[in-house]
Order: C-alpha cells, then sequence, then structure tokens
C-alpha cells in the first residue's frame, strides 16, 4: 500500500459543483439533441409539404386524364352509334337499289311480254292477210271429201 496515496475526503461542495458541472454537460448534450431533432421534424415537415403538393399535381393530372377518357370513351360511343347509322342507311340503300333492279326486271318482263304477244299477234295478222291474197276469188271453197 505504499504504491497510493491517501486521498482526500471531498467536500458537500466539491461534490455538488461535480454534479452540477454534470447536469450542465448533460442539459447542453439533451439541448443539441432536441435543437438536432427539431431540425429533423422541421426539415420533414417541408419535405411532406413538397410531397403532398407533388401529391396533388398527380391527383389533378389523373383526374385529368381519367375526365379525358371519360369523354373519349363518350366519343366512341357516339361514333359506334354514327357508325350503326351508317350501316343501316348502308343496307337500306342496298335494299333499295335491289327492289329497284327487281322493279326493272318486273317491267321489263311485262313490257317484253307485251311486245312478244303484239309480234304474235302482228305475225298471225299477217299469215291471214296472207291466206287470204293467196286464194283465187273464182274458186270455190274446198269441201272435204266424203
Amino acid at each position: 500500500m505504499e504504491d497510493t496515496e491517501v486521498m482526500n475526503d471531498i467536500t458537500r461542495e466539491e461534490f455538488n459543483a461535480k454534479l452540477e458541472t454534470i447536469e450542465a454537460r448533460m442539459d447542453a448534450r439533451v439541448e443539441s439533441v432536441s435543437s438536432k431533432i427539431d431540425a429533423f421534424l422541421a426539415t420533414q415537415s417541408a419535405v411532406q409539404i413538397e410531397r403532398d403538393k407533388a401529391q396533388l399535381e398527380r391527383d389533378k393530372r389523373f383526374e385529368a386524364l381519367a375526365e379525358r377518357a371519360t369523354k373519349a370513351a363518350e366519343g366512341a360511343e357516339e361514333a359506334a352509334k354514327q357508325a350503326a347509322t351508317v350501316k343501316a342507311n348502308y343496307w337500306a340503300a342496298v335494299v333499295v337499289q335491289l327492289l329497284a333492279v327487281v322493279a326493272i326486271l318486273v317491267g321489263a318482263y311485262y313490257a317484253n311480254q307485251a311486245n312478244v304477244l303484239s309480234a304474235v299477234s302482228t305475225t298471225v295478222s299477217v299469215f291471214q292477210a296472207g291466206q287470204e291474197q293467196g286464194k283465187p276469188a273464182d274458186q270455190p271453197a274446198q269441201t272435204a271429201p266424203k
């Protein structure tokens, strides 16, 4: 025990001063950490505000995109209705043309039939007229043998 000196006793004032020094350093450290946390929270708050703004802008773009898609769908629906109308008009025109062709054919048939009947009637008249002119006037009509 020769190597160690006897320690003197610490007084109450020294002990209190030592504790106050430690407490002051701890208060400074806590204040430093607290200010760093406050700065971090302020930064995060600013970042969150910017994120919210960016999110609002994205939401607006998505709403505009959805609105354009809705308008495009409405336009496509209207175009489909018009296409159906055009298709119906097309088929109606085809039917009218077919009916016109049928009417022309029926008319041509009856006109041709009238012409054929007229030609036959004329031919028969000419034939009968030729028969009457071919007979001599002084010959009596032949009678059938008994």
